[in-house]
C-alpha cells in the first residue's frame, strides 16, 4: 500500500447491524479503503484511541450509545473532533439532520445504501482538505504528535 493511501483511506463505521457493517467493507474495500467496523459506539471509541481514520460512519441507533452521542464524544476529544464524521441512517426526518448537525456530524448517508453515492461521499471526505491537515494542526496546538497520542496511522 502507498504511503498516501495508507493515510488517507481508512474509514471506521459503527452499526449493530452486522449487514450493513458487511456491505460498507465489501464497498469500500473493493475501492482499496481500509474499513473497520464495529458493532457499537463504545467500541468505536475504542478504536479510535488506536486508529486515526479519516472517516466516521455511524449508525444514529445503536443500543446503549446512539450515534449522536457517539459523535459528541468524538468532537470532544482532541485526537479525533476534526476528522469528518457521516451519519448512515434510515431517518429522513428534520429533527434527527438538526440533532447529527448539533452533535457535530458533517453528512448523511441514506440507507438503503446506494453504492455510487456512498463512495462519492467517502472520497469527499477522506481526500480532501480536511482530513490530516486538521487533525495534523489539532495535535500541534497541544504540542503533541500521533506517535505521542499512541495513534497509529495506516
Amino acid at each position: 500500500m502507498s504511503a498516501k493511501a495508507s493515510s488517507t483511506r481508512i474509514v471506521i463505521a459503527a452499526d449493530d447491524n452486522p449487514h450493513n457493517l458487511q456491505l460498507l467493507e465489501a464497498i469500500l474495500e473493493s475501492q482499496g479503503y481500509t474499513f473497520f467496523g464495529v458493532p457499537s459506539g463504545e467500541e468505536c471509541l475504542a478504536l479510535a484511541a488506536r486508529i486515526v481514520p479519516r472517516l466516521f460512519i455511524l449508525d444514529i441507533d445503536m443500543p446503549e450509545m446512539d450515534g449522536f452521542e457517539t459523535c459528541r464524544r468524538l468532537r470532544a476529544n482532541p485526537a479525533t473532533r476534526d476528522i469528518p464524521v457521516a451519519f448512515f441512517t434510515a431517518h429522513h426526518r428534520d429533527a434527527d439532520l438538526r440533532e447529527g448537525l448539533a452533535a457535530g456530524g458533517n453528512d448523511f448517508l441514506l440507507k438503503p445504501i446506494d453504492p455510487v453515492k456512498l463512495l462519492a461521499r467517502v472520497r469527499r471526505w477522506t481526500e480532501g482538505r480536511l482530513a490530516k491537515p486538521a487533525f495534523d494542526q489539532a495535535l500541534a496546538e497541544l504540542g503533541e504528535t500521533p506517535a505521542k497520542r499512541g495513534v497509529v496511522w495506516l
